[in-house]
């Protein structure tokens, strides 16, 4: 069985660092493959929103590293349920790059990824397959 995880937390450090991000970037794909977790990271404003999709032993092996990350505090899974395939099947992670003009819109996405978690999944879908109705 597969379940889809969605989670919002907050950045206790500074994220304009490419280097910070590259970083979670490359230990969540080592991770993720060794753990069959596919998924994508956004980050905007000190907040983040990842999707994972997984196992649900391994989903939660992954939360359990995340809460434990101190660059992570205020984690709050918003949403979690069995699914019938992967959206990410191709990114163990991928954390897509926000063009500016998709940047109020992902803001948007995570800043009510709790009452509309579908919303932040399709946000990071849109962007990571560099569709263009992501700008819209």
């Amino acid at each position: 069985m597969i379940e889809r995880l969605i989670y919002c937390s907050r950045a206790k450090i500074p994220m304009e660092s490419l280097l910070v991000i590259a970083d979670i970037l490359a230990v969540s794909q080592r991770n993720n493959r060794r753990d069959h977790v596919t998924g994508a990271l956004g980050y905007a404003r000190g907040r983040f929103v990842q999707v994972l999709e997984g196992a649900p032993t391994d989903l939660d092996r992954v939360l359990r590293r995340v809460e434990a990350d101190p660059r992570h505090t205020d984690l709050h899974v918003a949403w979690r349920a069995p699914v019938e395939g992967r959206i990410f099947s191709d990114w163990s992670m991928t954390a897509p790059r926000i063009a500016p003009e998709q940047e109020p819109k992902l803001i948007e996405a995570i800043e009510n990824c709790d009452q509309h978690p579908a919303a932040a999944v399709e946000m990071l879908r849109r962007i990571a397959s560099g569709g263009a109705e992501a700008d819209r």
